[in-house]
């Protein structure tokens, strides 16, 4: 039934979309990402932090014991000065429209019961769970992102924000093959509106595909499901009669080739050595369901998976990465505070061209470091705690930074 596909795992799930796995939980797990829901709700209600609940409650396999913390020679963290950047190359819409043309205000009041301001999507994903976007993938494509909501913070990964309320719309061009493959695994009832009511708020889906152009509206504390609909049909009418906008985005000429799986941008024993563990970890990949932000990051491309333990889904970390993102990073960094504020920091072979930064929650519970290196955007998450591993997990950002860059030269 339709309302199974209510909640899935890991990064960008389907709490605020109930159909389909987005595009994370597609990777982590090969036998689908909707068997696990039980799994996640019992996490959920443990206590522990909502990063970590997201990161590891994929599996009930305990990990093996972690080794010694990394030495004391990691990279340093000594904050260099921010660099004085030029103007990046962006890509644009490749239809004649944006934001402001795909709803109306009165449409936007109807469906969401009060006036709502227009905001970034990756800034209000990336305010609740801190991992790059997926809809940098959709716009690196020419696509369109935009939402419209009370200002809160929400990503599907940590669950339903109760305070937020607003809808999110994405449009991906070149979308037909990605809509066939979502409604090979789902079904022809997948296409249209969907709404459901879970954990209270009304939720509100709109998939349709207009053209070769797939067209997704997520509305959250919608007012009814006719307002819904409504404000969906609008947002598909105006695609749908849009013309030509701006051509295709290549990156900018200089920007590096990214390998072309995980391994590539760093080793796993790399990954293993920079943590200071004595337990053999991978890149894993995989799995079921589909979605937009799937579909937008297979066409755009780039590495993305998580480093687990052999013959379990438990690990300590992820990789994404974004080829040409250098444009993303430098949107970002304005308005990131999730864990903290980006601190620039020296890492060793670093080009003067490029930038590293890391963000650390309260306590280095988990880090995140940020690379722009040839001119993409490169990430890896140093998870938090889960079964005692004794990580310092500053240091193994900083060490897994410096292997990253040794692999790319």
């Amino acid at each position: 039934p339709r309302s199974t596909r209510t909640t899935t795992l890991f990064p960008y799930t389907t709490l605020f979309r109930p159909r389909g796995c987005t595009y994370f939980a597609i990777l982590v797990n090969p036998t689908g990402c909707l068997e696990r829901r039980e799994s996640m709700n019992s996490l959920r209600s443990s206590g522990m932090l909502l990063v970590l609940t997201t990161a590891l409650a994929l599996t009930a396999c305990t990990p093996p014991e972690a080794g010694p913390t990394p030495a004391a020679s990691s990279p340093s963290a000594t904050p260099t000065p921010s660099p004085t950047v030029a103007a990046i190359s962006a890509p644009a819409p490749v239809f004649d429209v944006e934001c402001g043309d795909l709803a109306s205000e009165a449409t936007l009041a109807d469906a969401l019961g009060a006036s709502a301001i227009s905001i970034d999507p990756a800034e209000a994903t990336m305010g609740a769970y801190p991992a790059i976007s997926p809809t940098y993938a959709v716009r690196s494509l020419g696509g369109i992102t935009c939402e419209w909501s009370n200002g809160e913070p929400q990503s599907d990964t940590t669950g339903l924000n109760p305070a937020y309320v607003g809808t999110r719309a994405l449009v991906l061009p070149n979308a037909t093959s990605q809509w066939e493959r979502y409604l090979a695994y789902y079904g022809p009832d997948a296409e249209g509106d969907y709404c459901g009511a879970y954990e209270g708020p009304l939720h509100c889906t709109t998939d349709v595909l207009t053209g070769s152009t797939w067209v997704q509206l997520t509305t959250v504390g919608a007012t009814s499901e006719a307002a819904a609909s409504a404000l969906g049909a609008e947002v598909v009418a105006a695609i749908s009669g849009a013309g030509p906008g701006a051509a295709p985005w290549t990156p900018p000429a200089g920007t590096s080739a990214l390998p072309a799986d995980c391994p590539g941008v760093i080793p796993d024993a790399a990954v293993q050595s920079a943590l200071g563990i004595d337990a053999t970890v991978q890149a894993s990949s995989g799995g079921g369901g589909w979605s937009l932000e799937a579909g937008a990051r297979e066409n755009w491309g780039g590495p993305h998976c998580y480093w687990a333990f052999l013959d379990s889904d438990a690990g300590v970390g992820s990789l994404a990465t974004l080829p040409g993102g250098a444009w993303a990073w430098d949107e970002a960094r304005t308005f990131l505070t999730l864990p903290s504020v980006p601190e620039a920091v020296t890492i060793a072979g670093l080009s003067a061209d490029d930038e590293a930064w890391l963000r650390c929650a309260p306590g280095d519970a988990y880090c995140l470091i940020d690379l722009v290196i040839g001119g993409n955007w490169v990430e890896a998450y140093v998870w938090p705690d889960d079964a005692g591993f004794s990580i310092d997990r500053r240091a193994g950002a900083l060490a897994i930074g410096e292997a990253i860059v040794a692999s790319l030269g």
